[in-house]
């Protein structure tokens, strides 16, 4: 498969049957799955991520069955492929995954996904996730997913928690989080507002959170 003006993408050489010219995500999907009974490790895991590039749902079976039954590197290689389908169900692995940090691939991958989720019903996995995994990259990939994407009430504890981490952009991507669900002002920042007002801002929703916040429902979506 070339491009004869950007380059080249890599595959493996066993292809699906030839489904004809008219549906062109079918036929790349087809190959990309005879890719993952290739005997090459290199060329199955390329096969798995060009699954995800196409990001369809109708990959999940067999990426499912590569996790359950793949090596190490295929099976974790999967589980971000799955995730680039929208597919929600292998946050639990995810959460073990990450359990150990998000520095080396296909971890950092995975936990980088993370910030495109927009379920609402993988919020309950996605505040287990911040509640146990320790990688920075995974902190603001799902303060993130949490704060500006899926906008959930239920998030708000997990977000006013983080209003004191030790990252800065975490911290601020925690403020803007309960800003979008909240509406308080006293988690808003002006409309033009400046680096040095972040830091007071901060301050402020933490004391609205210890004095008002904490005390109201927010289990519900």
């Amino acid at each position: 498969m070339i491009d004869d003006c950007q380059g080249a993408l890599t595959i493996s050489p066993l292809l699906g049957r030839d489904l004809g010219p008219s549906d062109w995500p079918a036929q790349m999907e087809a190959d990309f799955l005879a890719g993952l009974n290739d005997q090459d490790s290199a060329a199955r895991i390329v096969s798995i991520q060009r699954l995800g590039g196409l990001q369809l749902p109708s990959s999940r079976d067999a990426l499912h069955h590569v996790i359950e039954n793949g090596n190490d590197a295929d099976s974790k290689w999967a589980v971000y492929a799955a995730l680039r389908t929208g597919d929600v169900s292998i946050l639990p692995r995810v959460k073990q995954l990450l359990a150990n940090g998000d520095r080396e691939l296909p971890e950092w991958a995975i936990a980088m996904q993370l910030r495109f989720v927009s379920d609402p019903a993988a919020v309950p996995d996605l505040i287990a996730i911040l509640q146990s995994a320790p990688g920075e990259t995974t902190q603001t990939c799902v303060v993130t997913a949490l704060g500006q994407v899926l906008k959930d009430p239920r998030a708000v504890p997990s977000l006013a928690a983080h209003l004191s981490d030790s990252s800065p952009s975490t911290s601020y991507l925690a403020l803007n989080g309960l800003m979008n669900i909240t509406q308080e002002d006293e988690c808003t920042l002006p409309r033009e507002w400046k680096e040095e007002e972040v830091e007071p801002r901060v301050a402020r929703c933490k004391i609205w959170w210890e004095q008002v916040g904490k005390f109201r429902d927010w289990s519900q979506n």
